[in-house]
Formats: structure tokens, sequence, C-alpha cells
């Protein structure tokens, strides 16, 4: 069918790799190999221990070594998605993106959109000021 991921070639997303198995005890050490394998996606990570979602949810909830674990792993998406994103907006023209990669990480170099916002506001304050002075003037 057409939108779906092929089994032929061996893509399993959006598939349950297996079902899940009540009862089943999960595998602290499998669930830390699993998670940093599949990037902190927990749907994933459950898809392969036969396991529900929540069921890992829970226990990452309960074990703080597996939350260190899932934490990290999204923290290392994020890390690479921004790499990603500052090679494009150098590679590219893209303006769009280099403007929002200056105003959310470039505010300390003064790219705050609300500190340019104030500074044209005071420009033009001033200027109003100067035309109102020299027409008192004449």
């Amino acid at each position: 069918m057409a939108g779906f991921p092929s089994k032929a070639k061996g893509n399993l997303r959006g598939v349950k790799a297996k079902q899940p198995h009540p009862g089943v005890p999960l595998d602290k050490n499998m669930m830390l190999a699993l998670i940093a394998k599949h990037g902190g996606n927990l749907s994933r990570v459950a898809d392969a221990m036969g396991a529900a979602r929540h069921s890992l949810r829970r226990r990452c909830d309960a074990d703080k070594e597996l939350a260190e674990a899932l934490e990290n792993a999204r923290e290392r998406q994020i890390d690479e998605l921004e790499e990603s994103c500052w090679d494009r907006a150098k590679k590219s023209n893209d303006t769009t993106l280099q403007l929002f990669l200056l105003k959310t990480q470039a505010k300390h170099r003064g790219y705050d959109q609300d500190e340019a916002k104030n500074a044209a506001k005071d420009i033009a304050s001033a200027a109003f000021a100067f035309i109102l002075d020299k027409s008192k003037a004449s």
C-alpha cells in the first residue's frame, strides 16, 4: 500500500516489531541499549522489546538511570538536529532559517527580535521629537 513502510526492505517503522506480552519482565540493560539505538523514542523501544509503551514510560519514571538515558538520548537528537540546521543555514540562502537561528541562539549578541523592535521605536521617537522641535523653532 502507498504510504506504508515496506516489510520486504526491512523497514519496520509504523509496524509493530513484536506484539506486547503482558507480565514479561523488562530487562534494564536491554532498555538502555534500545533507548540509545532508537534515540529516545519509547514507541520504537517498546516495539523492539514486545512491551507496551506505557509500561516502559512507568519504568523510566521509576528508575533514575533509565530516565537519565532517555533524557540524554533525546538531547543527542536535538543536538544533531541543531547541527543539521546550522549546516543548512550556512550552505543555503534560506534567510528564514538563518534569522530563526540568530534570533534563538544569538540573543546575547543583539539578535533579539524585541531589542530590534525597541531600537526601531527609539529611532522613530527621536526622529519625531526632532521634527517637532524643528517645527516649533520656525
